[in-house]
């Protein structure tokens, strides 16, 4: 890889089109350099990486039209070389917020009931204590510090450590098929290294070519006493569209679930995150926002940094009265949407009548708009699955069915998942994506 000359222009073209904060933010943090036609940029975190594609994808490529394509790689070590100095009445002025943060490590990692077999785990994998850990699957929900872990086993390790997302994998599997060039990804993925970490697995669902490929890898991996670390949102066997040799490989060593952190746990967060920022939190504010309904650590953390960022621009200290306007703007209070709503909006959505949906036809048009409503309730309402099968006129069993069935289908068919978020944010403006191909049944009564 050579270094891009023309990354430094590239930056600050970038920064007179979306202005110094975002700049400062997103693009200060960020590498460049030149594979070929292809600028690769290197991020920090996962998180900066989509949210600079995403977001400002479309504005590095109008720059840069010379260039066949962009590549958005993660990478930890990106960003940490010699800090930008600043003028000195800037730093005076700058406030300690908790988004100041050193790169990933044990240290820094709140260990709590619900994380400590993953955390021990993943000390013995960076003390090169692997054993029968290998290969190691980190395994929970959005949010649960699974990236966390794996870039501080990164970080202790550094030698001979490949670390790479299933969606980098999978692209550089397609490509080395369409070239004809396996040996030198074999080469790299299965000689060249110790330990591989490969992150979201999840995404390899549907993908047969680059599960095959894997397969054989870890195969490869394993036999000769390197270490696999893994991270997926569930664990292997219960990921739809996983191939069943694999998913048994994969967890052919350790799988270590998270659970969400308790309110203990969550206390403890954010009394380090604070004081690794500079900020001593009220106590009352403390447990306000401990006591947050949130569905992981990244969104516990985004609550703290609204009332951070709130207390820092406007110059005031944290209270009980600024940190309700803080969160005010995201804990939206809404109303429960009612089984007959959620029914009548899929009839909309998809032009079928209430009748049909509540009848007895077996038309394609109807069985498919008929199964989402029943998902829906079950996802955005307390009923069981006798009371949803009363609106519908179906027994529990058929109902249990057809949320099975759209569980599954979710999972291979992106084009589903996007139109349940849709449905899902009219339902539910302010509540966090639930449609991901997850089991809704949970505890709940049937």
């Amino acid at each position: 890889m050579t270094k891009f000359r023309g990354w430094e222009a590239v930056r600050e073209a970038v920064r007179q089109r979306i202005g110094v904060a975002a700049y400062e933010a997103w693009f200060r943090s960020l590498e460049g350099a030149l594979e070929g036609d292809t600028l690769v940029l290197r991020c920090p975190d996962r998180f900066s990486r989509d949210w600079v594609r995403e977001r400002y994808g479309p504005v590095i490529q109008e720059i840069t039209p010379q260039l066949r394509r962009i590549e958005y790689r993660i990478d930890p070590e990106a960003g940490r070389a010699a800090p930008v100095s600043r003028p000195a009445e800037e730093s005076t002025r700058r406030q300690p917020t908790p988004e100041a943060r050193p790169a990933a490590s044990f240290d820094s990692f709140v260990v709590g009931p619900g994380n400590a077999l993953a955390v021990e785990a993943a000390r013995a994998v960076a003390r090169g204590q692997a054993g029968r850990c290998s290969p190691l699957v980190l395994a929970g929900y959005s949010g649960a510090g699974k990236t966390h872990l794996c870039q501080a086993i990164r970080h202790e390790l550094r030698e001979r450590v490949l670390y790479r997302s299933s969606e980098e994998f999978t692209t550089e599997v397609t490509g080395a098929l369409r070239s004809g060039q396996m040996g030198p990804l074999r080469q790299r993925y299965r000689r060249s290294l110790n330990v591989l970490i490969l992150e979201d697995v999840q995404f390899l669902s549907g993908k047969r070519a680059t599960q095959v490929e894997l397969f054989h890898t870890l195969d490869h991996l394993l036999a000769h006493g390197k270490t696999v670390v893994l991270s997926a949102e569930c664990p292997p066997q219960k990921i739809a569209g996983l191939d069943a040799k694999l998913a048994s490989r994969m967890s052919s060593g350790l799988v270590a679930c998270i659970a969400p952190p308790g309110l203990e746990t969550r206390r403890t967060i954010l009394r380090e995150k604070a004081a690794a920022g500079g900020l001593r939190l009220p106590e009352e504010c403390l447990e306000t926002l401990a006591a947050r309904p949130v569905q992981s650590v990244r969104d516990l953390l985004a609550g703290l940094n609204q009332v951070v960022a709130r207390a820092a621009l406007l110059r005031q200290p944290v209270t009980p009265e600024l940190m309700a306007e803080a969160l005010a703007a995201v804990d939206v209070k809404e109303q429960p949407r009612s089984l007959e709503e959620i029914v009548a909006l899929a009839s909309r959505s998809y032009s079928v009548s209430l009748e049909e949906l509540r009848g007895r036809s077996r038309r394609r048009r109807v069985v498919r708009p008929r199964q989402i409503a029943m998902y829906l309730c079950r996802l955005y309402t307390d009923a069981s699955l006798k009371e949803i099968g009363q609106l519908f006129r179906r027994d529990p069993t058929t109902v249990l069915h057809a949320i099975e069935s759209v569980e599954k289908r979710v999972v291979e068919q992106p084009q589903l998942r996007y139109q349940l978020e849709t449905l899902g944010c009219r339902i539910s403006p302010s509540a966090p994506d639930r449609s991901g191909g997850g089991s809704t049944r949970g505890t709940r009564p049937t």
